[in-house]
């Protein structure tokens, strides 16, 4: 237990430089040093090794087939254009299967373990979590992609679209994906979805981390959309609390 512990506190400590590092390197410099290119990919595979050493066994089974579903989903992506759009990914982020960067499993299981546990304990129907977590993931794909396929250099859109360039096909193609991600995991679900604030706190960071990036170019709106769903977080987390006291509340009393 003291490894596992100590083991965290190394790699949470590695993620908070890699962000701090990120998020500073645009805010003095306004990009990303040439020769830290590989940060990009250490700083998403943390935050997926992080996700996925503090989850449970069954958690963590679903997160690895969620990152593997996301991989398959870009690979798709990437050769036909469906249903995301045409793009192609840079050389920033390596290694690469089938055009797509592996570290891309991982930005599926962070954002899709983040959304499902600030939902899970509102215990909604499977449909209305699926619908409501695929438009979060959307809204925060409209903070992420303007960044990713502009001042961060990850992927290239081969169409042009209406949102900083990119096409409206993608965030229907986001939000299709994950509604069948996130109706299949509720389905699938046995127990239920374990609360982990490691997950938590770093998906929120994710969104952070761009919101920051976005200020530092002046992309003001971008900007606004990240740190309003840092607002909408911490209303989610405030909701969650008063319904779990009016739960604990009004819970029967078993008399011995």
């Amino acid at each position: 237990m003291k490894m596992h512990k100590a083991i965290l506190a190394v790699l949470a400590c590695c993620y908070l430089i890699l962000w701090a590092g990120g998020v500073g390197s645009h805010l003095v410099f306004g990009r990303t040093p040439a020769d830290a290119q590989w940060a990009a990919t250490a700083f998403l595979s943390l935050a997926g090794l992080l996700v996925l050493l503090t989850a449970n066994r069954l958690d963590r089974l679903a997160l690895l087939v969620i990152g593997l579903a996301g991989l398959a989903a870009e690979a798709i992506g990437v050769h036909s254009g469906f249903p995301f759009g045409r793009y192609e990914y840079t050389t920033v982020l390596q290694p690469q299967l089938f055009g797509v960067p592996l570290v891309m499993a991982a930005a599926w299981m962070v954002l899709v373990a983040y959304i499902k546990t600030m939902l899970s304990s509102f215990r909604l129907s499977t449909w209305l979590e699926a619908l409501i977590a695929s438009a979060w993931m959307v809204v925060i794909d409209l903070v992420i992609d303007p960044l990713a396929a502009g001042e961060l250099n990850y992927w290239h859109w081969l169409d042009s679209g209406s949102y900083y360039g990119i096409p409206l096909q993608n965030f229907a193609g986001w939000f299709a994906v994950s509604v069948v991600i996130f109706a299949l995991l509720k389905l699938s679900q046995t127990t239920d979805w374990q609360p982990n604030a490691w997950t938590v706190s770093i998906g929120l960071s994710i969104v952070l981390f761009f919101a920051f990036i976005a200020l530092a170019h002046h992309l003001m709106v971008i900007a606004a959309i990240g740190f309003g769903l840092c607002f909408f977080h911490l209303a989610i987390a405030q909701l969650h609390k008063l319904t779990t006291t009016h739960q604990l509340h009004h819970s029967p009393v078993t008399r011995k």
